[in-house]
């Protein structure tokens, strides 16, 4: 397979193979052609059945053609009982501490029990409610039972204060008898961010949880068994998660969580043939240094080509990625740059450090050959759409 659209100086086709079966690093200041690399790495693995997922934050890649487009918000959800506990607060953007945390649980614990047990949509109430009982309930809540009413999360999170009574009337046999009014009024504006969050048109179509008679939406943790399962045919599967522009840590717990969820089901799968996973602008979203162990982007660096997942990452500087990420990256296809240290981070030779690139113009180097100046060029159909 040849890249027609990305050529040596000396005119030769670069081979696309290579590239893609190790993680790519894309590389570069913006307007130095990283987007054009990628759309024209795109388009040549479009020609060769080659299966590719795009997470896309900024909907740039919506007029890739022969694509599956999938939009949050609008034909695609994220389901929020397929997120943890820590990975939902993090998509809400909720910094609390570890007895709120507890508290979240035990109220999600709560809502499941009142929807599959109880029959209803309703909040499950604590008072008066007989431990024992409870206990037959957690029981009984079998582990597909995971569903829950997600919009009453925060009216749920107010019943986790119930407690005894603090005098002689108290009867320890029942979960509770009355409101803790004083660690209420100590929590209410974590409980307020929370409704507020909730009630928030962004979280409202991410999670799904508004009734749309009529309209038809796919849960993405079933777009990527899909994908993920079996080979597409001349298709790009692009997520876009412009949805939460304005929420960029949203965003970035997102992509790790997704990216996790399609590390899982390849590991999980029989399925051989190669999937690429391709992260544009992927600076706004990287881990740190300390969070890496966590974060999917790291774990399928790390661990993803055993699974056949290969990344195609473009960011604007290599030192936006942490060292122990950037080692992951075999292969580079370096762009414009101009911090010396960004050079010494690539152990970049001195004709490539030293050398001043024009736009389209790059580096390129695999762990198959050295590094060679190369030319990149939008891809013809790309052209012919802008006309």
């Amino acid at each position: 397979m040849a890249f027609a659209s990305l050529t040596a100086q000396t005119n030769s086709e670069i081979k696309v193979q290579p590239l893609v079966n190790r993680h790519l690093l894309v590389v570069g200041q913006t307007g130095s052609g990283k987007t054009t690399s990628v759309l024209a790495l795109l388009s040549e693995l479009q020609k060769e059945n080659q299966t590719v997922i795009v997470l896309d934050p900024t909907g740039e890649y919506a007029k890739l053609p022969n694509t599956v487009t999938y939009r949050l918000g609008e034909n695609a959800y994220l389901a929020s009982d397929q997120l943890g506990v820590d990975e939902l607060m993090a998509v809400m953007n909720l910094g609390w501490g570890p007895k709120l945390r507890t508290k979240l649980a035990q109220a999600i614990l709560d809502l499941r029990i009142a929807r599959h047990l109880r029959k209803k949509d309703g909040i499950f109430k604590r008072q008066a409610e007989l431990i024992n009982d409870y206990q037959r309930d957690l029981q009984r809540l079998a582990s597909w039972m995971k569903d829950y009413q997600f919009a009453k999360l925060s009216e749920q999170l107010i019943q986790e204060f119930v407690v005894p009574y603090a005098d002689q009337r108290a009867d320890f046999t029942y979960l509770g008898q009355e409101l803790a009014q004083g660690q209420l009024q100590q929590n209410w504006d974590e409980i307020i961010t929370l409704a507020t969050r909730i009630a928030q048109p962004e979280f409202r179509k991410l999670f799904d949880y508004d009734p749309h008679p009529g309209t038809f939406k796919v849960e993405l943790n079933y777009l990527f068994k899909q994908f993920t399962s079996q080979a597409s045919e001349h298709r790009t599967l692009v997520i876009d998660l412009s949805l939460l522009r304005e929420y960029p840590h949203s965003q970035e717990v997102l992509i790790s969580t997704l990216l996790k969820r399609i590390l899982t089901l390849r590991l999980a799968s029989d399925a051989k043939f190669p999937v690429r996973l391709v992260i544009d602008e992927a600076h706004r979203y990287l881990p740190k240094e300390a969070d890496l162990a966590t974060n999917g982007i790291f774990q399928i660096a790390r661990e993803g080509r055993k699974a056949h997942l290969t990344l195609i990452l473009t960011t604007q500087s290599p030192l936006d990625l942490a060292p122990r990420l950037r080692s992951q990256f075999a292969n580079c296809l370096l762009h414009r740059l101009t911090d010396p240290e960004e050079a010494r981070s690539l152990n970049l030779p001195p004709k490539v450090a030293s050398n001043q690139l024009t736009v389209g113009e790059g580096w390129l180097h695999s762990d198959e050959d050295e590094w060679q100046e190369i030319q990149v060029q939008l891809p013809t159909w790309w052209t012919k759409q802008d006309k």
